[in-house]
């Protein structure tokens, strides 16, 4: 493999040799190597010469959890092989100085994903973003701003998502204005409010939906009651959207699985799904645990394989942790069950047989 296949690979699977924003700072450090990991005004950095973690934590007894991770690609011309983890030259080869975007793309194309444009918060620079992984890539469009040569790739992190609020630009207040009416409406009154304001193209309808929940999402602060408030509406939306068709039945669970969490921090229980209803229907609308077993094994992983292996990681990430407030307990050990899995799903190269074989 060359150290093209590994940056593909972070773009197309949004992994570092199976490492990515789920993964533990033991894991982490055990395959990175160790000592490299500082304390930052933001929290803490993972710093691997090519490859940084940056990590965060709410309270000092909450485990790190990654924030953001990839590969600083501008530090290329500087590093050498004594910088770059053993790990990474075993697997890839040594890297080149610089990374042009267009080679980039052309491998990131001819694997059978895409990149998406999106705005820039940096002068000089063009961002773009792979919608499965959520990896974003920056560029250098201006060589005298960067002091780089036109299409040189500076960066590689995530994971992100979709700038959703490129569709409606200058709206924010709208949206807030939105919410502050919602709030206040009972149930019929929001279904009716919904089937009047929401667009009907596909692309702008999804963004619609995303900004109107951030908006709600946002709304924090003040007394309790008002918190419990903003909550529900955000369950309510939440509900909608699946309903609506917006979002899919699989991820539409673990979004109530995750509002179940924080309600639950909330003190929020009157009218609410039991978390094992939740967990159930996530069992029901995702694949089957033997085709979850297959992804961890078979190479090479179509696309589409691809993509659902990184869906099931996300998902299993943000399961996982509700383990301890399931009622059943044949139901937590069948969780139990799909998180030994979330390692072996895009551990190894996805791309090409390589002679390895997992084990999960």
């Amino acid at each position: 493999m060359s150290d093209l296949d590994f940056f593909a690979d972070l773009v197309i699977t949004g992994t570092v040799l199976g490492l990515d924003h789920t993964s533990r700072r033991d894991e982490v450090e055990e395959v990175l190597g160790r000592d490299r990991t500082f304390e930052a005004p933001s929290g803490m950095i993972s710093d691997f010469g090519l490859v940084e973690f940056g990590w965060l934590r709410d309270r000092p007894e909450d485990d790190w959890r990654v924030v953001y991770f990839g590969a600083q690609a501008h530090w290329l011309p500087d590093l050498t092989d004594d910088d770059i983890p053993a790990a990474l030259l075993g697997r890839y080869g040594g890297f080149r100085s610089r990374l042009h975007f267009d080679e980039l793309r052309a491998a990131v194309e001819a694997r059978g994903f895409t990149l998406e444009e999106r705005p820039t918060y940096n002068e000089g620079c063009v961002d773009y973003w792979q919608p499965t992984s959520g990896m974003g890539i920056t560029a250098v469009t201006d060589p005298e701003e960067w002091d780089e040569p036109s299409g040189t790739v500076l960066k590689m992190l995530g994971p992100g998502r979709r700038y959703s609020w490129r569709s409606f630009e200058g709206r924010e207040q709208a949206f807030r204005s939105y919410v502050d009416h919602l709030v206040t409406l009972p149930e019929r009154e929001l279904a009716a409010w919904l089937d009047r304001r929401e667009p009907g193209g596909e692309r702008e309808r999804a963004d619609w939906w995303a900004c109107l929940r951030d908006t709600v999402a946002r709304r924090t602060g003040g007394t309790l009651a008002q918190n419990v408030r903003w909550r529900r509406l955000g369950m309510d939306l939440d509900r909608h959207a699946a309903e609506r068709g917006i979002d899919a039945p699989d991820e539409a669970a673990v979004t109530l699985i995750t509002a179940l969490a924080r309600a639950r921090d909330l003190g929020i229980t009157d009218g609410l799904p039991a978390m094992d209803d939740a967990v159930e229907r996530w069992l029901a609308a995702t694949t089957t645990f033997a085709d979850a077993v297959r992804l961890c094994a078979e190479r090479p992983l179509t696309p589409d394989d691809v993509r659902l292996s990184r869906r099931l990681r996300n998902q299993i990430h943000l399961v996982q942790p509700v383990v301890p407030h399931l009622a059943s307990a044949a139901l937590a050990e069948e969780v139990r069950r799909w998180a030994e899995l979330k390692r072996s799903l895009l551990r190894l190269p996805v791309s090409g047989d390589h002679g390895e074989r997992a084990h999960p």
